[in-house]
């Protein structure tokens, strides 16, 4: 007897198994050190990591936690009953650790040992009342075992604990769809979707329900949401052409497109006509997600001010447009073809022509059609300072390029990049950045060059939704630091930025094709008086499932789901996405290799019935896992298989969103609201060694 805690026989017999072992392990194997064992980890190399672990264990017979590391790096290389025989091995040397119950626990669930789960994930609970990863442990086993009310109880525990988590939702959705509750599970999808819309897998059975209720305007407008995640998604696509017959109403009547009815008047207005005195920039606008122009075979223009339409190469005026009116732009048989509202045609242009607004201030705005090829200039009117240039742009129809001041650009990025309403100095410290990042792109011709622009509109390079996006609190951050760069040793820096990075930034040297910038470092997002200490595989996996601190961590001001997230993926959709890049025929494991010290996955091994492909660059890391992107490599793996040792599914939990090198902009936010600190103390947390200059503009009219 322990306290209230029973110690069972059998790890009573593990204990003087252990003792005989230690005594071999001393006898036969030199000691390794735990830093060799953490860099076998992070390289991949997981079952010497394992063996290295086990005997630091040897050589500390008191402590779990190289047993522990042992058994995540075991699990990690898919050897799950291995896993747990080291796990049960560190109970006797920490039987009181609910921590360890609760993984073991869900070791034994995911090789459908649903007694030895239960057992365990009661343990856990027994010691830690409140453990949420725990209870969500119990309610898995009796979902699997087809206990309806227990089920539920403990899911509903879970969400008590977790209620920012909109994993929690998508799990209740699952088992409620499971057992026949169809409006409980509608609910519960609809509560995921409002703390999470990017989560594409919670869209797709929402919108079976909607099909199966007869509502095919709403399960049509589901499909729809999931393209615009995911585009080409198989399932969606196809769904989406079988209820097109089904709808009752027009496709621009079930999403209305967003208009803009009014000129936007903005603030200080004075200042930021002032702007207009930085260099010009081309930017490639309703590109993809490489950043290559899309398709538009028709675009809509129109403007407040009235446009005039130039030959570039000539300056010859072919048109002036009146306010208000709405002309058409098409491609046709390699040329750009004008025409006015009743279709008559004001000219065939074989190269660029100019479309500017009447006025200096003024803008130009495309007007949204359905009949666009391009989903960027189809479910919303997108208003742009500065001129346009169109062109013939082959067999996708029209180009479209807006040259445009750098600052008056900025106006444009700051609120795609960031929340208008986050705290003031991290606004500022976005501004910073993307001004860097312009500047350097466009000295050095961009990785757009070829395409006739120095940067795209999306994340490839940075978010810009043009003049309507803009707003008050970033447009004065623009001001404030106008001509600001951040600067490394008198030239301008790298300055990557990313959404949310989970709780730890990865170094740029660790990212095939990063490059290896000294101020670009691992460190974790956390108070800048806090201590910087690596995780180990057991630190990392407890932290990569729970909800730990974290600058980036900052309910009320950003999106608890861009923090931890977690996926469900059945295997048979797992199988066809991979197969759709790699032929290795039946999916037979899912392996990260090597890791950053942030935990990042740089590499990960998919073991297939006919052979085996490592993955080792991060965009095809996070598209291949899944129909939908990952929104990060922080993740870890749990495979989840039926008695006879066949995979059911794939559990997937993760963190962050992006790349994670460079700034975390959720982390900034953290920073500035929770720890009171200035954007140029923010630029020194995530780039150290950087300082911030001010640049003077010289005109020159590209």
């Amino acid at each position: 007897m322990c306290g209230s805690l029973v110690i069972s026989y059998d790890i009573y017999i593990l204990r003087r198994i252990d003792v005989i072992l230690l005594l071999c392990l001393f006898q036969s194997r030199p000691c390794l050190a735990g830093g060799e064992a953490y860099e076998l980890y992070l390289k991949g190399d997981l079952s010497k990591a394992a063996s290295s672990y086990f005997d630091e264990a040897a050589a500390q017979p008191a402590e779990a936690r190289p047993l522990l590391n042992a058994a995540m790096c075991l699990k990690q290389a898919g050897r799950y009953a291995e896993a747990a025989r080291a796990m049960t091995r560190a109970l006797v040397r920490a039987p009181h650790d609910p921590d360890i119950y609760s993984e073991l626990g869900w070791l034994r669930f995911h090789q459908a040992d649903y007694t030895g789960a239960s057992s365990a994930f009661e343990t856990a609970i027994r010691i830690q009342t409140l453990h949420a990863r725990a209870e969500l442990g119990l309610a898995s086993v009796y979902s699997n075992l087809e206990e309806k009310e227990k089920t539920l109880l403990h899911l509903e525990k879970y969400r008590a604990l977790r209620p920012d988590f909109a994993g929690v939702d998508y799990i209740l959705a699952w088992n409620y769809m499971n057992f026949k509750m169809h409006k409980e599970a509608e609910e519960a999808l609809v509560e995921a979707l409002r703390k999470d819309p990017s989560f594409t897998e919670a869209r797709l059975p929402l919108a079976g329900i909607y099909a199966r209720q007869g509502k095919f305007n709403e399960a049509w407008n589901q499909y729809y949401r999931v393209l615009d995640y995911a585009p080409g998604h198989p399932v969606a696509s196809k769904m989406m052409k079988v209820l097109e017959g089904k709808l009752t109403k027009q496709p621009e009547e079930i999403r209305p497109p967003f208009r803009i009815s009014k000129p936007l008047v903005m603030e200080p207005l004075d200042a930021l006509q002032k702007l207009s005195g930085s260099v010009k920039i081309r930017v490639g606008i309703g590109t993809g997600s490489t950043g290559k122009q899309g398709r538009n075979n028709i675009l809509k223009i129109k403007s407040f001010e009235g446009l005039t339409v130039t030959g570039k190469a000539s300056g010859k005026l072919f048109a002036n447009i009146p306010a208000d009116a709405v002309w058409t732009v098409t491609g046709e048989e390699g040329r750009v073809v004008l025409k006015d509202p009743a279709g008559n045609i004001f000219g065939r242009f074989a190269g660029p022509i100019l479309v500017k607004p009447g006025r200096p201030a003024g803008s130009v705005i495309f007007s949204a059609s359905p009949k666009t090829s391009n989903p960027w200039f189809r479910g919303a009117d997108r208003q742009y300072r500065g001129y346009i240039e169109l062109y013939p742009n082959g067999a996708r129809g029209i180009g479209a390029v807006n040259v445009i001041e750098n600052e008056l650009y900025l106006l444009g990025v700051v609120p795609s990049e960031v929340a208008p309403q986050w705290p003031y100095e991290s606004l500022k410290a976005q501004a910073v950045l993307a001004r860097t990042q312009v500047l350097i792109r466009r000295a050095r011709g961009g990785q757009h060059k070829k395409d006739g622009y120095h940067l795209c509109d999306g994340q490839h390079c940075q978010a810009y939704k043009g003049m309507s996006n803009e707003h008050n609190t970033t447009s004065r951050a623009v001001v404030d630091t106008e001509g600001e760069i951040l600067t490394y040793h008198g030239r301008p820096a790298y300055t990557f930025y990313h959404s949310n990075c989970g709780g730890s930034v990865q170094a740029s040297k660790e990212v095939n094709g990063w490059g290896d910038s000294p101020y670009l470092m691992t460190k974790h997002d956390i108070a800048p008086d806090k201590p910087q200490t690596p995780l180990d595989p057991w630190e990392f996996q407890l932290w990569i499932t729970g909800n730990p601190m974290a600058n980036c961590n900052y309910p009320g001001r950003v999106r608890a789901s861009e923090f931890r997230w977690m996926k469900i993926i059945r295997r048979k959709d797992m199988t066809f996405r991979v197969n759709k890049d790699y032929s290795i025929g039946e999916l037979l494991d899912i392996i990260p290799l090597r890791r950053s010290p942030s935990g990042n996955v740089n590499s990960v091994m998919l073991v297939g019935e006919k052979r085996s492909v490592t993955v080792a660059k991060e965009h095809l890391i996070r598209n291949i896992l899944g129909f939908s992107s990952l929104k990060s490599t922080l993740f870890e793996v749990e495979i989840n298989r039926f008695k006879d040792g066949k995979i059911r599914n794939y559990w997937l939990y993760g963190g962050g969103w992006g790349h994670a090198i460079g700034m975390c902009q959720s982390g900034a936010a953290g920073l500035a609201g929770k720890y009171n600190k200035t954007y140029k103390e923010i630029m020194d947390f995530y780039f150290p060694g950087t300082a911030i200059r001010r640049i003077k503009y010289v005109k020159k009219n590209k």
